[in-house]
């Protein structure tokens, strides 16, 4: 039942104190997802370490024996593996940013999961009518954006591993031959396809992360406006309201 009580906005009147099944979910998820950034974060620095070694050992080399058509197969497998990498790895790493924000807006809802139960332990205790805050648009929508900004995290990652499968076939060539290829061949039409994914696909990532990041600021505004009633409410128990 929603009502309007004194100076309060918009209310529901719960049975008993609880949290919504999402804050439910939330209270759960929030450190698993956060631990799963944090390994992608770790993952991510791991083989970062991995391309620094195999670039330096890369450009110890002169430049005839990294570009020359007779570059050796082991310098070619240098070259795949760091112009393939830089490819998907940027990608990962803004994907553990993402569930580690993900995590940190489960956490902001588990708070506001806090603020309803114990805010209505408060009044059942006082002998009072238990009312909740009717959940404002924010709540509605922060969810919403957090998980949509991790599938667009997810896709973007997916989009630069297949990317970089072709990469890896472009650039187990020497890049005279990557340079001297013809128009329309299948090696050009392939080195196309990279640099043009490569040039969009790292502002479609950020766009994830800006989705995710909007999550948390509607989260924190859900937070301000559940505080605001809370406080009103319990003004009007000390008023003696019912």
């Amino acid at each position: 039942m929603t009502q309007a009580i004194g100076s309060l906005p918009k209310t529901i009147e719960l049975r008993a104190p609880r949290m919504t099944k999402m804050q439910e979910m939330a209270k759960l998820m929030w450190l698993p997802m956060f631990a799963m950034g944090l390994m992608v974060l770790i993952a991510s620095l791991v083989i970062g370490g991995v391309e620094s070694v195999l670039s330096a050992d890369l450009f110890d080399l002169d430049k005839a024996a990294r570009e020359g058509a007779n570059a050796s197969s082991s310098t070619l497998d240098k070259q795949q593996f760091i112009e393939s990498t830089r490819l998907w790895l940027p990608r990962f790493q803004l994907l553990g940013m993402g569930l580690l924000f993900g995590g940190i807006t489960f956490l902001l809802a588990t708070i506001l999961g806090n603020l309803r139960l114990y805010g209505g332990l408060v009044q059942e205790k006082s002998g009072r009518k238990v009312l909740a805050l009717t959940p404002p648009w924010s709540a509605q929508v922060f969810p919403i954006a957090m998980m949509a900004g991790l599938m667009v995290l997810i896709v973007s990652l997916v989009i630069s591993v297949i990317v970089a499968f072709t990469a890896g076939d472009v650039y187990g060539n020497p890049l005279s031959t990557i340079g001297g290829a013809e128009a329309g061949s299948g090696l050009l039409d392939d080195f196309q396809t990279v640099k043009t994914f490569a040039a969009w696909l790292q502002s479609f990532a950020f766009a994830g992360l800006a989705l995710v990041l909007s999550g948390i600021v509607l989260a924190l505004y859900t937070i301000a406006q559940v505080l605001r009633f809370q406080h009103e409410r319990i003004a009007q128990l000390a008023e003696g309201a019912e």
